[in-house]
């Protein structure tokens, strides 16, 4: 699943720019980063929460947050871009109906919002539940 959303990913920023500004490879890295950071954050919050549901206090500081972003940008290099996994990726879905197709671009981005809003519509759903309100 991952690697049939980072060749959507990867394909889509490959088709639509031409390549003065960026590198396809690089927008991707970063795009991956923030989702694992997100889903890092999401595992966070969710055991804090399990931990004691009526605080206030997500008890995660700006350093912290650096850090994990710090970690998950290396994590990413390390799983796709380091040993060049991402021409690997490419070259095996390349050839995939599903995944160049329009409904499977669209399965796939919304999978992509899914996971890098998780944390937020966890805390607007915690905070309606327990609080009784959305913000």
């Amino acid at each position: 699943m991952v690697d049939k959303l980072y060749y959507v990913v990867l394909s889509h920023y490959s088709r639509k720019t031409d390549h003065k500004v960026d590198t396809p490879v690089i927008t991707v890295f970063f795009i991956f980063s923030l989702i694992l950071c997100c889903l890092s954050l999401l595992g966070i919050t969710i055991s804090v929460v399990l931990k004691d549901p009526e605080s206030r206090n997500l008890g995660i500081s700006k350093d912290e947050g650096l850090l994990i972003l710090a970690i998950s940008c290396g994590t990413v290099y390390l799983a796709f871009v380091r040993n060049k996994r991402f021409l690997k990726i490419y070259a095996r879905y390349r050839q995939d109906k599903f995944l160049n197709s329009k409904r499977g671009r669209w399965v796939y981005g919304c999978v992509l919002y899914f996971l890098i809003l998780s944390p937020f519509i966890f805390m607007l759903i915690r905070n309606r539940i327990i609080f009784g309100h959305w913000i």
